[in-house]
């Protein structure tokens, strides 16, 4: 379960959210809504342990992550977390398939089927070449395969289709539904992308700015 006690950030005096309290019990999901700098990717870079609250807690389980020392909160967020950035935060002189062993070895995942993921999201057929001659909609579409290499138990996506034209938009949401079931993950997602919310059906919204 993930439990977060007011939340609260603030960045050079200027409040960008307070008192954000959410309850999300495993296998369960949750969409991030919300008008462009209000701080939804703060709140789920906070929720990811990246980025520390001025207020609150964030708690997973019986775990308080801001209690960790930082390189058990990097060893938690590679055990357990998979994140969708909305940069990618992928190595662009690496290749297709150079990036996903990496995440395969910093995750500690020796069972999963690379090509079967990049199948899935329509890259297998360039699985060597670097990730710098992509287009923006692939490095996005390897970016979602990416997060699911060590079979995460929370699953962290920032705007996962905002590249992607109808066709592939509605393949990456539904890779992202049914890998979330398959590894019986939470799924806590930003988008403001209807064709993702029609095929995701989630169980709870918070609009920042809003209660839940």
């Amino acid at each position: 379960m993930l439990i977060c006690e007011n939340l609260s950030f603030s960045i050079d005096g200027h409040k960008l959210f307070s008192n954000i309290n959410l309850n999300i019990e495993n296998q369960k999901d949750l969409l991030i809504t919300g008008p462009s700098g209000i701080g939804k990717t703060t709140l789920l870079s906070i929720l990811c342990g990246l980025q520390k609250p001025t207020e609150g807690k964030v708690l997973y389980d019986d775990i308080n992550l801001y209690n960790l020392v930082e390189n058990k909160i990097d060893y938690f967020r590679g055990d357990k977390l998979g994140i969708v950035f909305q940069n990618f935060n992928l190595i662009n002189a690496f290749t297709i398939k150079q990036n996903l062993e990496l995440a395969k070895t910093t995750q500690g995942s020796g069972d999963k089927n690379l090509y079967d993921l990049l199948q899935r999201v329509g890259l297998a057929d360039k699985s060597h070449i670097k990730v710098s001659k992509l287009s923006v909609g692939e490095k996005q579409r390897l970016a979602v395969a990416r997060a699911f290499i060590g079979n995460p138990k929370w699953i962290f996506c920032d705007e996962p289709t905002s590249s992607l034209d109808d066709k592939n938009a509605e393949i990456i949401s539904q890779f992202i539904k049914d890998e979330s079931i398959r590894c019986k993950a939470s799924l806590i997602l930003i988008t403001h992308d209807k064709r993702v919310q029609s095929i995701l059906n989630f169980s709870q919204t918070l609009k920042l700015g809003e209660e839940l």
